[in-house]
């Protein structure tokens, strides 16, 4: 009889486990109308308990394309765009939101007028988190940086808002297309591998150790040059200077779209003073996609990113042809339609 009780209390706790391990979002009922989901700060946080019917307002740009994806544009009261003419082209519902600020500065009459059941913000944004508490609105906290963030964002928005079934069969994708990369990749030849770095919107930026886009240089098979190179902030842009990005001297130089450049990509080459990087030699130096739908922007489009770069650096190994298959399969999941490059602005 011990040994049953034993052996039946083993079995309970591997069910136990199993159904931790597969709870996207640790929820835990507090009555009956709120739960308690924890945010990307930690925080634990209460929202109404009827999450299909959960409206949204948010300060934060990073969280519009994680709205639009779960397909609950209609209940998005207020954002933010990175570039709103990308969503007016995908025909999103999105676009009729309001405002209730920016990143920068939240408008608590405007939010207070909405009275969105959850309010988004940055992760740092205490200040926005304190106004939001004081009206009686949930703050829930989002950070994306990284591709393992992005997944967890999509499924705690996905417990937030009752849209799970949605949230797990874009994670299903990402985590797909994360393994094919990495097998690609795995195919490179370590003799083969190149140098690359990421630049931003200055000439003296690069992408530190600890951002996305050196991330996604990492994942794709190329060798990163910015060990110990971090910016004044986590996970923000390293002002180097241009004499350390001419020492750096990568094979393949990447330019970020999801900032407004304070240079022209022609000035590359125009200007003598780079002629004897090994990128400007070779003509290896790139802008990261979309113009109007960032590839390399915090969110899910950073695995276009990465194929987009592993082409640019070993072809062999992306293809042209693939290339354009893992886009138009993206934004025809993601969007329900897929878009030309001269819609969004992209050519390879």
């Amino acid at each position: 009889m011990k040994r049953f009780v034993s052996l039946l209390l083993t079995f309970v706790m591997c069910l136990s486990l199993a159904a931790c391990a597969k709870a996207p979002t640790e929820v835990t009922k507090i009555d009956d109308n709120t739960i308690t989901v924890t945010d990307m700060m930690g925080r634990e946080v209460k929202v109404p308990k009827d999450t299909k019917s959960n409206t949204v307002g948010s300060t934060y740009g990073v969280a519009t394309p994680f709205l639009a994806t779960l397909n609950i544009s209609d209940r998005v009261l207020a954002c933010n765009f990175k570039n709103k003419s990308f969503y007016r082209l995908a025909g999103d519902s999105i676009i009729s939101a309001g405002s209730i600020g920016t990143t920068i500065v939240l408008d608590s009459e405007a939010l207070a007028a909405l009275a969105p059941d959850v309010y988004i913000c940055k992760i740092s944004d205490q200040e926005k988190i304190d106004i939001a508490t004081k009206l009686g609105i949930p703050a829930i906290t989002l950070s994306a940086e990284i591709p393992e963030e992005v997944l967890k964002t999509y499924e705690m928005l996905g417990t937030i808002f009752g849209c799970e079934d949605r949230a797990k069969e874009i994670v299903d994708y990402l985590n797909n297309e994360l393994a094919e990369i990495d097998k690609l990749a795995a195919t490179i030849p370590e003799e083969s591998k190149k140098t690359a770095l990421c630049m931003g919107s200055e000439f003296s930026r690069v992408a530190g150790e600890d951002m996305l886009q050196t991330i996604m240089l990492q994942r794709i098979g190329a060798i990163t040059l910015v060990d110990g190179i971090v910016g004044e902030e986590e996970r923000y842009w390293a002002d180097c200077g241009v004499e350390k990005v001419f020492e750096l001297n990568p094979d393949y130089l990447f330019v970020t779209s999801s900032a407004v450049l304070d240079f022209k990509m022609d000035d590359f080459y125009n200007d003598s003073s780079w002629s004897a990087m090994t990128a400007v030699k070779n003509k290896n130096i790139y802008q990261i996609p979309a113009k109007i739908d960032s590839w390399d922007m915090p969110g899910p489009g950073f695995v276009l990113g990465m194929y987009y770069m592993m082409h640019c650096i070993y072809p062999d190994v992306v293809s042209t042809d693939l290339l354009q298959e893992k886009v138009d399969n993206y934004y025809t999941f993601l969007y329900g339609k897929t878009f030309t490059g001269e819609e969004i602005g992209y050519e390879f």
